[in-house]
Formats: structure tokens, C-alpha cells, sequence
């Protein structure tokens, strides 16, 4: 069996010269060692249709990790913007309720009762399962 010798190449004619020689055998040229870069050395292998899937399904979930992102993104700015419609809401109302008992149009300890009746209302019916009824604020001050 002959043993197989490892050689380089001279840059210029190409021809092949023993490891260790300093100039090319053929045309006399300096030979230098050129070295490759290490994505050319590593051997790439082809992908089974496994893997293949595999990195489909990968990449399916990284997109819809992404919509799900934006969509999350999407309902904190409008539960930030209903949160503040709320303490506007709630703001008004208080300084409605403070011109009015101000001026001697509402008690405001009836009124405070007939808003703890009415939540406690909504809340059993919440809990047996019964349609909630919403009343308008003047039913609400009748005491319906």
C-alpha cells in the first residue's frame, strides 16, 4: 500500500509540493501557507427533512411569538388609556357630587348607601348567575 503524503499547493502553477518545502518544486516560486477561513474547513452537512420541519416549526413560533408580543403590546396601551378615562371618569363624578351637595341638591350619606345597595345587588347577582341590570343614576338615587 503506498502512504499517502500530505502536500500544498504553490500559488502560482498549482502544483503540488511535500509539507515543509520552501519553494515550489515545478516553477521555483516562494510557497507560502494559506490559510482558510474556518466556515470554509468546517464540512457542511445537508439537513434531513426532520431538521428540515424542525426549523419550519421553529420559525412559525418565533412569528407568532411576535404577533402575540404586539398584540400584548397593543392591549396595555388601551388598558392604560381606559385606566385613564377612568380616573377621569371618576374625578368628574367626585366634583359633580361635591358642586351638588355644596349647593344642598344631594345628601351625601344617602347617596353613598344607595351606591353600596346597588354594587352589593350587582355582585349577587354576579355570583348566582342572574343578568346584571344596570340602572341609570336616577333610579339609582330613587333607591330601584
Amino acid at each position: 500500500m503506498q502512504q499517502r503524503t500530505i502536500s500544498h499547493y504553490c500559488q502560482k502553477c498549482r502544483a503540488a509540493n511535500p509539507l515543509g518545502q520552501e519553494f515550489c518544486l515545478r516553477c521555483g516560486t516562494r510557497l507560502m501557507i494559506v490559510v482558510q477561513p474556518p466556515s470554509v474547513r468546517v464540512d457542511s452537512v445537508e439537513t434531513t427533512p426532520h431538521e428540515e420541519h424542525f426549523l419550519e416549526r421553529l420559525t412559525i413560533l418565533e412569528n407568532t411569538l411576535a404577533r402575540l408580543a404586539e398584540r400584548l403590546e397593543e392591549g396595555l396601551k388601551l388598558l392604560l388609556r381606559q385606566s385613564e378615562t377612568s380616573y377621569v371618569n371618576h374625578a368628574l363624578v367626585k366634583s359633580l357630587i361635591e358642586t351638588l351637595h355644596g349647593s344642598g341638591l344631594v345628601d351625601n350619606d344617602r347617596l353613598e348607601t344607595t351606591w353600596r345597595a346597588e354594587c352589593e345587588k350587582l355582585r349577587a347577582e354576579a355570583t348566582d348567575g342572574a343578568p346584571k341590570t344596570v340602572h341609570s343614576p336616577k333610579e339609582a338615587k330613587r333607591g330601584k
